[in-house]
């Protein structure tokens, strides 16, 4: 479901996560692909940024959570 929500809407994403200063920037880009998608196919590009941004955040946080499952599964090993 969030991968959706990052398609399509990525600022969303940040105001789930209660991300804000990174809801301010992905607005941003939102705001300018919509501003410039009918220059020449520029918010194309605005709207790849917003969406990687959003990805890339999606990704790391991902990437955190197998890394504490990880650990704690690593501790109990240990005991």
């Amino acid at each position: 479901m969030m991968y959706l929500i990052i398609l399509f809407i990525p600022p969303l994403y940040f105001v789930i996560k209660g991300k804000w200063g990174a809801f301010i920037l992905n607005s941003i880009l939102y705001a300018l692909a919509f501003a410039t998608i009918w220059f020449f196919f520029i918010g194309i590009f605005f709207w790849i940024l917003a969406v990687g941004h959003a990805f890339w955040h999606l990704r790391k946080e991902l990437m955190l959570e197998q890394a504490r499952m990880i650990a704690q599964e690593m501790s109990k090993i240990k005991e």
